[in-house]
């Protein structure tokens, strides 16, 4: 009888096996994607706050100001509530920050600073680990459907992001063993607002090569 069980629990064991291998390949042979793959950092290049637009006032591209804020142009007091305020400020008039102000920085964190000072160590400390560079010349059409892996059941977790923010940020917060796919079909935005329909990781890779090549 003793035999009878040990040979259950051995064919039960072997389906076990068998059936944790074929899950793996299953995972595997999809688009699986993680922390250290190549389309990770290009989801984060297309994604990341864009702070270039007021670098004549804050001097990086790290973070902006978030509006609004004032300063002093040439002496006057003004307040800039807009990009279009912005647009009004040459690159030769001297420009004071009023503090206190707040930034947000191209992950999307904020911070409030209150000195001049507290404003040139964080530029430098941002700058240090800043080693994105933005592509200006996608955007994702949104939403976007992310298939999250989860270990407990070995299933995928549907998750439904919205915004530049919420994918830029589920990307930056991933862990080495975290495992992620896009649900395609996606549609990316060029600079001319056309769009390009992705079904792959492979066609999401061409599209961003393109792009850098063909952007106005």
């Amino acid at each position: 009888m003793n035999k009878f069980y040990n040979y259950i629990f051995l064919l039960f064991l072997f389906v076990f096996v068998g059936c944790y291998e074929d899950d793996s390949q299953v995972i595997e042979s999809r688009d699986a994607l993680h922390r250290s793959s190549v389309l990770t950092p290009l989801i984060k290049s297309i994604t990341l706050h864009n702070a270039n637009f007021d670098d004549h006032i804050d001097n990086t591209s790290c973070f902006s100001l978030v509006f609004p804020y004032e300063v002093n142009i040439n002496s006057n007091r003004r307040t800039i509530s807009s990009i279009q305020d912005l647009n009004s400020i040459d690159e030769n008039d001297q420009v004071q920050i009023l503090f206190p102000i707040s930034i947000v920085f191209f992950d999307y964190t904020q911070h409030k600073v209150n000195t001049t000072s507290e404003l040139s160590l964080l530029t430098n400390s941002c700058e240090e680990k800043f080693d994105i560079e933005h592509n200006p010349c996608l955007n994702f059409d949104f939403p976007i459907v992310i298939k999250e892996f989860n270990e407990l059941d070995g299933t995928f977790e549907t998750l439904n992001l919205i915004s530049n923010e919420e994918l830029f940020q589920y990307v930056d917060n991933l862990h080495d063993s975290d495992v992620y796919e896009i649900d395609y079909p996606i549609l990316l935005l060029d600079s001319n607002s056309d769009g390009h329909v992705i079904n792959s990781n492979s066609e999401f890779e061409e599209a961003f090569e393109a792009s850098l090549s063909g952007c106005q």
